[in-house]
Formats: C-alpha cells, sequence, structure tokens
C-alpha cells in the first residue's frame, strides 16, 4: 500500500523469505517491497533457515522432497521410526523455549512448518545479495547454531537425541 511508503522504522523477516521459491522473483520483490516501507535510517531484521540445518539434512534424504538446490517440499516423510516423532515433537518444543528464553519474546510452542510447505535454506551470499540489491546496506549478517538436546525413550546411545540447528541472522539499513 502506498501508505505505508517510507514510514517503518523497523521491519522484521522472520521465516519469511524461505517459504518462496528461489529462482522467482517473489522472493526478490518481498525484499524490495520491505525495503519500500523502511524510511531512511530504518533497519530490516532477517532470521530464517540456514545452509546444512538438522532439517535440511532430514529432507535431503527423503525422496521427492528436495525440489530444487536447497529448496525442499515439507510432508514427505514418513514417521516409521517412534524416535524420530519423538525428535520433530522434542525439537519443536525445545527450540521454542529456548527461543523465548533467550530472545525474551513470547510465541507459539511449536515451530513446526505444516505438511505441505516449502522451505529454502540459506547460505550467507544469497541473503547478501537479496539485501544489497533491494538497496540495503548490510550492517550484520552471520549464522548461529544451537546444538538442542532432548531425552527420549528412543534414541541414541545414551538415550539422548539431539538437532543441530544453523539460522542467518542480519540486519540491514535503508541508507
Amino acid at each position: 500500500s502506498a501508505h505505508l511508503l517510507s514510514k517503518a522504522n523497523i521491519v522484521l523477516l522472520q521465516f519469511t523469505l524461505s517459504t518462496v521459491g528461489p529462482k522467482s522473483l517473489f522472493m526478490k520483490n518481498a525484499v524490495i517491497n520491505a525495503s519500500n516501507i523502511l524510511q531512511k535510517g530504518g533497519v530490516l531484521l532477517f532470521r530464517d533457515f540456514g545452509r546444512y540445518d538438522d532439517d535440511q539434512l532430514q529432507l535431503n534424504s527423503i525422496v521427492g522432497a528436495r525440489l530444487e538446490d536447497n529448496f525442499y517440499m515439507r510432508g514427505f516423510e514418513e514417521e516409521k521410526d517412534e524416535a524420530y516423532g519423538v525428535l520433530r515433537e522434542a525439537g519443536s518444543r525445545t527450540e521454542s523455549i529456548n527461543y523465548v528464553h533467550s530472545a525474551g519474546l513470547v510465541h507459539s510452542s511449536s515451530m513446526e512448518a505444516p505438511k505441505g510447505t516449502v522451505c529454502y535454506f540459506f547460505n550467507l551470499e544469497d541473503v547478501r545479495k537479496l539485501f544489497i540489491d533491494a538497496g540495503l546496506e548490510v550492517l550484520q549478517l552471520e549464522y548461529v547454531t544451537r546444538v538442542h538436546k532432548k531425552s527420549a525413550k528412543s534414541g541414541t546411545a545414551n538415550g539422548a537425541i539431539s538437532r543441530k540447528r544453523i539460522w542467518v541472522h542480519g540486519r540491514f539499513r535503508k541508507p
């Protein structure tokens, strides 16, 4: 909307761009639109899935889930193994709890994406190019990694299941 142009001090893109096809104009246009909403000096905060996140590694092994390089469709998972189901459930709760405590924010208790959704896993250069092309300057761009451990009835040898989560965090400013 025209009434939003150059009005915002802060724009947040959190796990949004990963749901758009990597080679489509939608991803580029989404960043341009977010940039247009920012006033001069405004900051865009970005958080999304990073390359080689545990979800990507799991999806990579599922026939039919990979649509393009680093772009997957969720929902092909066949939860034959009870431990895998526990892992997915426990991982979602653990991420949510850690996110609430580390960021001081409250959101729903599950971060698991619904079946049938798509997900792109970014590297830093993907993100850098998207935001620079939209006219923003990079203030901060980095991978953030967390290992979440949850004990389970069946899992690894010691009974614990761990998941390595990788996210891309970025801060960008409109000059």
